[in-house]
């Protein structure tokens, strides 16, 4: 069995792409938590918005730094066992040491251990709810890997790789019509995460194409995407793809998708020596399993209370919001370099022998 041991080099702009888009969900997440009781704004622009694309650039970015084609199929399935499902056992683990601990405080009832159990099998967005509804992303995610391998794999010719994704969309724009909520690990989900995956892999193959041809490198055309992006999500809804929702019109969902993406492609490449974003998106595996659980430990400590009698400000609305982003930040970055630092295995990553550090190894254009 071959296995895939080597560490991939790291693009600098897909680790911003993704540090955009962990910096736009946990901003979503927490905006109905500052306007509890307002329905409206948990329906806003701004959120529906970010949710157009926040998870969908999360699968393309998969999809641009997978090399589908290059293993077989035991070690593509071992690496995906050790980089999403021990990553996902773990931040379970997490969440119901937190859960724990809330019982402790008496915060929470007991949980029956066979829910426990159900749970973590199951794996989707309704039982995920319980204890993290975040963590629903890593078992799809690793569906839709490899949904993504098999596809690709009978894909002998490039064409042929193309009817394929055109095919797989198709199903998923069917199946998101369907009531899939009863089939484990979002599966209904999974279908759209792996052609937005195969999307990221095909634009890998075709970038030199689509910047010298189409131009989409240029602000003139970037700009107008994402403009257009917008506007298509205006004419649809809010989607919600823990949900398998994509509001009222699939099509126009994935050209807003498409279009979206341009945009943010464009604007991660000028913007790709951020070395904060590009922090946030190499370790947004963490902030999306934890930052959920962090927002309810500080409210659990009265840490806002607190907050406003320290500094005679009532935390409501936009500034909860942008202080709880803040606060969850700041505080995912220790669980970021406890786990780099101790136990990166348990996160899907590699020990650096000799240095107190994960290997990184330097960027080289694709």
């Amino acid at each position: 069995m071959q296995i895939v041991n080597a560490l991939p080099a790291r693009i600098k702009w897909v680790d911003v792409l993704k540090g955009l888009a962990i910096i736009f969900l946990v901003f979503s997440h927490l905006v109905p938590h500052g306007f509890k009781g307002n329905e409206l704004m948990d329906k806003s622009f701004i959120i529906g918005y970010f949710y157009s694309f926040h998870m969908p650039l999360f699968f393309f970015a998969s999809g641009f730094t997978s090399n589908f084609q290059k293993y077989k199929f035991s070690s593509f399935l071992w690496s995906k066992i050790k980089t999403i499902l021990l990553p996902y056992t773990t931040l379970y683990i997490c969440s119901l040491l937190y859960f724990g601990w809330m019982h402790w405080m008496g915060i929470v009832g007991t949980l029956d251990p066979m829910v426990v159990i159900e749970t973590f099998l199951y794996a989707d967005g309704n039982h995920l709810g319980i204890l993290n509804m975040s963590l629903w992303f890593l078992p799809c995610l690793f569906l839709a890997q490899i949904i993504s391998y098999l596809v690709l794999k009978i894909s002998s010719k490039r064409s042929y790789m193309y009817v394929f994704w055109i095919l797989l969309t198709i199903l998923g724009a069917f199946l998101s019509k369907l009531d899939t909520h009863a089939l484990p690990w979002s599966f209904g989900t999974s279908i759209n995460a792996a052609s937005l995956i195969i999307c990221g892999y095909i634009f890998k193959l075709n970038e030199q194409y689509f910047i010298e041809k189409i131009r989409i490198n240029k602000p003139y055309f970037a700009y107008a995407a994402g403009f257009l992006g917008l506007l298509l999500f205006l004419i649809n809804d809010k989607p919600g793809m823990s949900g398998n929702y994509y509001g009222h019109n699939y099509v126009l969902f994935y050209l807003s998708v498409l279009a979206s993406l341009i945009f943010y492609i464009y604007l991660s490449k000028k913007i790709e020596s951020s070395s904060l974003l590009s922090y946030f998106g190499k370790n947004s595996l963490i902030i999306f399993g934890l930052h959920g659980l962090i927002l309810s430990f500080w409210e659990n400590v009265n840490f806002y209370e607190m907050f406003s009698v320290k500094t005679n400000m009532y935390l409501d609305g936009i500034s909860f919001v942008v202080i709880s982003t803040l606060l969850v930040f700041l505080s995912c970055i220790l669980f970021i370099e406890l786990f780099n630092r101790f136990s990166p295995f348990l996160i899907g990553k590699k020990f650096s022998f000799g240095s107190s550090k994960t290997t990184t190894i330097p960027y080289k254009n694709a």
